[in-house]
């Protein structure tokens, strides 16, 4: 038995609440792996800019649990998404850019973005979402937003500078063809992709792997990875497709060096270790030696 299965049944033992024990350790960790990895102020900076996450997703927050960790949860992240996003725009000359957010649940990195970056640098963000309800909120907040999959997005009726996807490729059938048409012709020249950070590559995430009895009746491609690669598999499939990596970041959602990172067996058991970025940039040199697109 793993002394996480022994921490479990001791807590369950003496009557503990473990959800909320787990939760507000998990919180806790967070908060000292931003102050490591210097994210903790920019964490700050994105609260004053959207002070409420809870319409991050389709489904709803218990708002305790959201208190108690989620908000802390999604903060960070956003922060490590954030941070590529500010760096990346820093690569790309010129203003007034255009940014398509493939994926995007909310508009709230939008918000982001145009409240952190430089002046006139970014002029329009076009959120793209399969789910009616995203798109809908979006489009609430005055935010512009196209339903439609990610796989069958016009590029060329958007032009845009920059692609941000984060959290969504994991999600789609074929990773390596829709990054080749992102790559292609009315393409954008510039990418930035975030995913669940792993160290050995899998096919199909955690819904794949549970019981068929205990799997809910409809699956959604929000419910499903179809891919958890590791960065360097990750890096090859996007240079076959068609881009070349500028640079790549790790977020972990522990600290290194404080006591908590005792929870890193926790965080690969019950959600992932952290998450890949990569800032990518055209680059068909490869693809294009493969004649059987």
């Amino acid at each position: 038995m793993s002394l996480l299965s022994l921490a479990r049944t001791a807590l369950k033992r003496a009557g503990v609440d473990t959800t909320r024990t787990y939760q507000s350790i998990s919180a806790a960790s967070i908060r000292a792996a931003l102050r490591e990895q210097k994210l903790d102020s920019l964490a700050r900076e994105l609260r004053r800019a959207v002070p409420d996450l809870t319409d991050q997703y389709t489904h709803g927050f218990d708002r305790a649990e959201y208190e108690r960790y989620w908000e802390c949860k999604m903060r960070g992240l956003h922060a490590f998404q954030v941070r590529l996003a500010l760096d990346a725009l820093e690569r790309i000359d010129g203003a007034g850019l255009v940014l398509a957010d493939i994926g995007d649940s909310s508009g709230n990195h939008a918000a982001y973005i145009h409240a952190l970056a430089k002046s006139g640098k970014v002029t329009k963000t076009i959120s793209v979402n399969l789910d009616p309800v995203a798109v809908d909120k979006i489009r609430a907040k005055g935010g512009e937003a196209i339903h439609c999959r990610a796989e069958e997005l016009d590029l060329k009726g958007i032009s845009p500078d920059l692609i941000l996807s984060f959290e969504t490729i994991e999600h789609l059938c074929d990773p390596v063809r829709f990054l080749h048409s992102l790559a292609g012709n009315g393409g954008a020249g510039h990418l930035l992709m975030t995913v669940p950070y792993r160290r050995v590559s899998r096919f199909g995430g955690e819904f794949l792997r549970r019981p068929e009895d205990t799997m809910p009746e409809r699956l959604t491609a929000e419910d499903v990875h179809m891919f958890e690669l590791s960065p360097d598999d990750w890096a090859l499939l996007a240079r076959f497709a068609g881009f070349k990596c500028v640079f790549s970041r790790t977020y972990l959602q522990y600290p290194r060096f404080h006591p908590l990172r005792l929870t890193k067996p926790l965080w690969r058991k019950l959600d992932f270790e952290g998450f890949f970025g990569m800032f990518l940039v055209r680059d068909p040199s490869l693809a294009d030696r493969y004649a059987d697109w």
